[in-house]
């Protein structure tokens, strides 16, 4: 493949998870129906508001813990889990708009605990009394397919980044299996992946993943897969940001529409350029 095909790749999978969650964002909740009947359609601008009352082109938890996580992986990439760790912690600690209950749990646990981050999933986990198979980890789990051309590594560290809040077995699968498709999609090579038909745009990762696999299954490029993927409302944000970082793997950054990127913050957009630029270099 083209070199800067890779590239162009690359930038498409980090900001296709920011665009899909700012487009999401507002819909969080709400039914499709509901959007249909409150916008006269399906959305496809950046409108901002919704529950978390939003500025058009404001993302939310799913980019913030992506960027945290690409931030720790160049950082330190062969153990980045520690510094991962330190980012997460200082996000919370920020007090943002919104995080999910297995991450603000995990986080928590880990700063009580001293930073083992294992040691408070599992925590998390036992103090639910059942798998934690939410899609807290999958949402922000894009950068290692971009970053690691090595196999082993590459699945070592997205098993590891999963279970740092997540300690259900099916979430980190999938989380590698996301990773893996990802990772393909920028080589240009086959993506093949497993699709449930028929699940609800829900917080349980296997609901989740399905519907944003259908989002672009059933569409023909990035802009119809993501208004798709959003559109079905539920989790609507995250659903958008895990069909963006795939669908972007796929098309590309060129095909991300450019009033969709021009609405998300500036600062954000340097960020990733930087990331990307760190990810393509692995590939030189």
């Amino acid at each position: 493949m083209n070199k800067m095909n890779i590239h162009n790749k690359i930038k498409g999978a980090l900001y296709g998870v920011a665009v899909g969650d700012a487009l999401g964002g507002p819909l969080e909740f709400m039914s499709a129906e509901e959007i249909q009947k409150k916008h006269g359609g399906r959305v496809t601008e950046m409108i901002g508001g919704g529950w978390l009352d939003l500025e058009p082109g404001e993302t939310t938890d799913d980019t913030a813990m992506t960027l945290a996580v690409a931030a720790g992986i160049v950082s330190e990439p062969d153990a980045p889990y520690e510094n991962i760790g330190r980012r997460f912690i200082a996000w919370y600690n920020n007090g943002p708009k919104d995080i999910g209950n297995a991450c603000a749990s995990s986080i928590s646990n880990a700063i009580i605990n001293g930073g083992k981050w294992i040691e408070a999933a599992e925590k998390t986990q036992s103090n639910c009394g059942h798998n934690v198979e939410g899609n807290g980890a999958l949402m922000r789990t894009i950068y290692p397919a971009l970053y690691y051309t090595d196999e082993t590594k590459r699945r070592e560290v997205t098993r590891m980044i999963a279970r740092m809040t997540h300690a259900g077995p099916q979430s980190t699968d999938l989380c590698e299996l996301y990773v893996e498709a990802a990772h393909n999609a920028i080589l240009g090579e086959g993506v093949e992946l497993p699709l449930i038909p028929g699940r609800e745009p829900t917080g349980y990762v296997l609901d989740s993943f399905n519907v944003a696999v259908e989002a672009i299954v059933s569409t023909r490029s990035f802009e119809e897969a993501i208004v798709e993927a959003v559109n079905r409302g539920g989790d609507a944000d995250t659903i958008g940001a895990i069909a963006g970082g795939l669908a972007g793997a796929m098309y590309g950054y060129n095909d991300i529409p450019h009033r969709w990127i021009s609405k998300l913050n500036e600062m954000d957009r340097a960020v990733m350029d930087s990331l990307a630029a760190a990810a393509f270099a692995q590939y030189q």
